[in-house]
């Protein structure tokens, strides 16, 4: 009996890491992401001013009004946003200038893909900017966002640096 319990256990850890992340682990909301990764784009010279081409990574875990409001809220903020699963990236991703990691989103395509391509990775996820992960994150502290920048991952991913590194 004691086996059982422990495999049920086990079986439980296992299907709640395999769902992933939620827009309920993002410490920031969707809007507000948006509005400051703008912001944040304009330090990095490698991406144009106007027609900024973003395509947001999902994956099968990934809830799809989370999808939605992530693609909704980078296009009211004049961007032209789009959604793509991994394993579309290759072809989705062409004339983009940012991919933005949706919770339950395929990390391992879109970390190879960005480097690949010199595209800066994003995501609302702050642990995969600290972990190396991704470029820029959006993390809150006192309730409010801060931006967390891996300088690492923004050198293989080729882009300038410098400017972004002020917001640290």
């Amino acid at each position: 009996m004691k086996y059982l319990r422990l495999i049920a256990i086990c079986i439980i850890a296992v299907v709640i890491a395999v769902q992933g992340s939620s827009a309920q682990d993002m410490p920031v909301p969707i809007p507000v992401q948006a509005r400051f990764f703008k912001k944040v784009f304009g330090y990095d010279k490698s991406i144009p001013k106007d027609g900024i081409k973003i395509v947001i990574v999902f994956g099968d875990a990934t809830p799809a009004d989370v999808k939605d409001d992530i693609v909704d809220a980078f296009n009211s903020m004049g961007m032209k946003a789009s959604a793509s699963k991994g394993a579309q990236l290759a072809t989705a991703g062409v004339g983009a200038n940012v991919i933005y990691l949706a919770p339950g989103g395929d990390l391992r395509i879109v970390k190879e893909f960005c480097k690949n391509n010199g595209i800066l990775s994003i995501s609302g996820l702050p642990n995969q900017a600290r972990n190396g992960d991704i470029s820029i994150a959006m993390d809150a502290v006192n309730d409010a966002p801060k931006v967390v920048v891996n300088p690492d991952r923004l050198k293989i991913e080729k882009q300038d640096a410098a400017e972004l590194m002020r917001l640290r």
